[in-house]
């Protein structure tokens, strides 16, 4: 048959929709092809450089064709209603569905009337959310460097990283301990030097904290009492052992 009598009814962008409307032309009597389908399928990522996918039907048949395009199309952009509800399951099922999709039973047969509880209220105006990034940066932020996997975090100007809460410390207990022993040793045998070495290691425990045991805390005092005592009384001695004599 001479390919002149034939004429292109619609044109599609993939073969699906062609074959659709080819099927639903064969329904009512009228004789039609898909002329690209396979092409634009095999080569989809060309787009429609192809010319897209036709359908073809007899010269004859093209007016009849056309009236069916138009009711497929008018169909297809036709509003299906309001839900249903489903007697069986008690489910609210689309406009779109014919079956119920919970239970798989026909409209026909399970359709009842919606509840009250059920209606869906399509005027109702949802509340918009909050918008947050409006919301001032807290005047605390600051960046924490200790932990490399802390995620970034706005620095506000002036602000600083919170102190952390002082914690007892074994390191400044113990050496409380060497000053405590090294005020007792400055009183008798090693006066100055290691009363000075008492002293060094009071100030070194203030620096690694400033809360200490309850012995910790007796031997902090105890230790500038006796470096105190040691001091004037060594020093007096040492005066009046070398003052100068006048004669």
């Amino acid at each position: 048959m001479p390919t002149s009598e034939f004429l292109k009814v619609a044109s599609y962008a993939n073969a699906a929709d062609a074959d659709h409307l080819k099927a639903v032309l064969q329904d009512h009597g009228i004789r039609a092809f898909v002329d690209g389908g396979d092409l634009q399928t095999s080569l989809s990522y060309i787009g429609s450089a192809l010319g897209g996918v036709h359908v073809m039907v007899r010269s004859v048949d093209a007016e009849k064709a056309l009236e069916i395009k138009e009711e497929l199309s008018h169909e297809s952009h036709e509003q299906t209603g309001d839900p249903w509800f489903c007697g069986a399951c008690q489910e609210v099922v689309d406009a779109g569905f014919q079956v119920c999709w919970s239970c798989g039973g026909d409209r026909s047969d399970v359709e009842a009337t919606m509840p009250e509880a059920a209606e869906l209220n399509d005027e109702e105006e949802e509340e918009p959310l909050p918008d947050e990034s409006d919301q001032p940066l807290p005047d605390t932020a600051y960046f924490d460097e200790s932990n490399p996997y802390a995620s970034p975090q706005a620095k506000v100007a002036g602000a600083e990283q919170p102190a952390k809460p002082s914690e007892i410390s074994e390191e400044a207990e113990a050496m409380l301990v060497r000053a405590w022993r090294a005020a007792i040793i400055g009183l008798t045998f090693m006066p100055i030097l290691a009363n000075i070495y008492s002293m060094y290691m009071l100030f070194a425990a203030l620096k690694e904290s400033s809360q200490f045991t309850s012995e910790g805390n007796w031997r902090f005092n105890g230790a500038f009492v006796l470096n105190m005592l040691s001091g004037i009384a060594w020093g007096s001695l040492f005066y009046f052992m070398y003052r100068p004599v006048v004669v």
